[in-house]
């Protein structure tokens, strides 16, 4: 995705001892988010229907101790592999989210989240540090999505 300006982008992938079709219905179940993705206190679905290409969200998180707003779009969804996302608010001036889920055996799969966004012009200095803060949190996010995933406790801060 083109963007004017500076950006960022990063992956990161993490293992998870279930089986891919569990990890996958917890990843979609966006309203759940917050159970496993630090500073998201809630997500609501703003379009009707079951979650597919086209469907919009709206994220209540925290950043940097402030609460924000973040208008969530899907951009392209493969059923039980992938879903994309478009994200624009708070901190973000724009971002394309894809989080995929790869089965590496019977009963454990790889989750990967990859991001490529850009900085609101007031916030664009810090473009250089959203890969390596952006990584800490996500390998967080998906160890909490793991433990969920394989029934232990979340450890949300």
């Amino acid at each position: 995705m083109p963007y004017a300006g500076a950006v960022y982008t990063f992956t990161e992938t993490f293992g998870i001892e279930r089986p891919s079709a569990d990890v996958w219905a917890i990843l979609i179940d966006f309203p759940n988010v917050p159970a496993w993705e630090k500073d998201v206190l809630e997500v609501t679905q703003t379009s009707l229907g079951v979650p597919a290409v086209g469907t919009t969200f709206v994220a209540r998180r925290l950043f940097g101790g402030r609460e924000s707003l973040i208008n969530c779009r899907i951009t392209a969804w493969e059923d039980g592999r992938s879903v994309a996302m478009e994200l624009e608010g708070g901190m973000v001036r724009r971002a394309s989210v894809t989080y995929a889920v790869e089965p590496t055996d019977v009963g454990s799969c790889r989750v990967s989240y990859s991001i490529h966004g850009q900085m609101r012009p007031l916030l664009a200095w810090t473009t250089p540090l959203i890969p390596t803060i952006g990584r800490r949190l996500v390998r967080g996010n998906l160890a909490n999505l793991a433990r969920l995933a394989e029934g232990g406790p979340s450890r949300k801060p």
